[in-house]
This record gives structure tokens, C-alpha cells and sequence, in this order.
């Protein structure tokens, strides 16, 4: 019963005051191998000088592929799709949470419970971590492309990807995200030694290759 009270002040409270939660902190590390392992350390702070019961949160993702011809992809568009999770657990400290996942034509959404009170004015840490089938490969470059939001304000985000190849392509520099706004972020690794990039290095690379074939394929008719 002090909990089904708790729901019902909680729901009062928020449209009359606004937000009572938000992400104070939000720190993503992504490790790219052949799927990409992620880590979500989420701040909770509650607003408001009650205790708060976050209940059931969600995260999104969606795998973003570039079109290919065979195995080399094609700059003409990308499509889109669910992901697939394995490995996945939320916890925080010794206390762990329920998560699980569920897969959907153009996306995946990551449930994890929390109902657990977080005390007057408080934070609470949660981890979210799994393993994502999320990343795009070809033969010396491959890639990824992830969204980040919530339906609460993303105060501090700090977003860190890497991989045992080289990083020659970044996007997204976002370092706090409103409510109910998304964002995505992108890297790209080579086999490579290649620099940082301003533009997708499959495209730096096989442009290179294709002008120095048209070249030398000009060259040679006029001999």
C-alpha cells in the first residue's frame, strides 16, 4: 500500500511541478570488435524532496549499415535495424537489476527495473553493460552508429568508443541531451593507418583507389 501511494504523490507531483528525475550523469564506453561491448554509467538524481522510484527505464538501439556491393559498401544510403543483445545486465554496486530486450524491425529496446527508492533529493549510480551485434564491417574499415536519449534531461554526457583498430572517423560531439531528444553518434576503425578524417574513410580510401584506376586507365589509352 505505501508503495501504490508513493506511485500515485509521484504522479501527482510531476505534472504540477515538472520534471522530478533527470540523468545527472551519463558516461558510454563502446569497445568495437566484432560486436560492440557497452557500458552505461547512468546518474540518477531525483529532484524533488520525496523518495522517487524509477521503475522501468529503457535504451534504444539500432543497427545503421551502409548499402554494400558484395562486400564494399555503396554511399547511396544505409538501412536500418534491430539489434541483437547478449550479456546484458544492469546493477549497481552488489545489487542487481532486472534487464532484458526485445528486438523490433528498426530498432531494440533494453528494459532494466529499478524499484528501488532513490532518497530526497539523492543520486543513484546504475550500469547497464551488454554486447551488441551492432557493428558494420567490411574488409579494412568498419564502423558504428548509435543513438543516445531519454524522456528525462541528459545533464553531463560523455561518450567514449574504441577499438583495437585505428580510429579515423568520428561524429557527434553532443555533451548533454534534452528530454525526449535523441542524438547519434559514429566512429569509424581501419586496418589501416590512416589520420583522423573529416569525412568516412571508406569513402577517403576507395575514392583514392577509383581516381588512381581512372588515371592510370586514361593514361594508358593515350599510349
Amino acid at each position: 500500500m505505501k508503495f501504490l501511494i508513493l506511485l500515485i504523490t509521484l504522479l501527482l507531483i510531476q505534472p504540477a511541478f515538472g520534471a522530478v528525475m533527470e540523468i545527472s550523469e551519463m558516461k558510454i564506453s563502446v569497445h568495437v570488435a566484432e560486436k560492440a561491448h557497452f557500458k552505461y554509467e547512468i546518474t540518477l538524481k531525483n529532484l524533488i524532496d520525496k523518495p522517487l522510484v524509477p521503475g522501468i527505464s529503457e535504451l534504444r538501439l539500432q543497427k545503421v549499415e551502409n548499402l554494400k556491393l558484395l562486400v564494399f559498401p555503396l554511399p547511396l544510403g544505409e538501412k536500418r535495424a534491430g539489434v541483437d543483445i547478449e550479456n546484458l545486465r544492469a546493477y549497481s554496486g552488489n545489487m542487481n537489476f532486472k534487464s532484458y530486450y526485445e528486438k523490433h524491425e528498426e530498432y531494440s529496446s533494453i528494459y532494466y527495473e529499478i524499484w528501488y527508492p532513490i532518497e530526497p533529493l539523492g543520486e543513484k549510480k546504475i550500469v547497464v553493460e551488454f554486447d551488441a551485434d551492432i557493428v558494420d564491417r567490411g574488409l579494412l574499415f568498419k564502423s558504428i552508429t548509435f543513438p543516445v536519449g531519454s524522456d528525462i534531461d541528459v545533464r553531463d554526457l560523455q561518450i567514449s568508443i574504441s577499438s583495437d583498430w585505428n580510429l579515423c572517423y568520428r561524429e557527434g560531439e553532443v555533451k548533454s541531451i534534452p528530454a525526449n531528444h535523441i542524438a547519434f553518434f559514429a566512429a569509424e576503425f581501419s586496418l589501416l593507418p590512416l589520420p583522423m578524417l573529416p569525412i568516412r574513410g571508406y569513402l577517403f580510401f576507395w575514392g583514392i583507389v577509383f581516381t588512381v584506376a581512372l588515371l592510370a586507365f586514361l593514361i594508358r589509352k593515350k599510349l
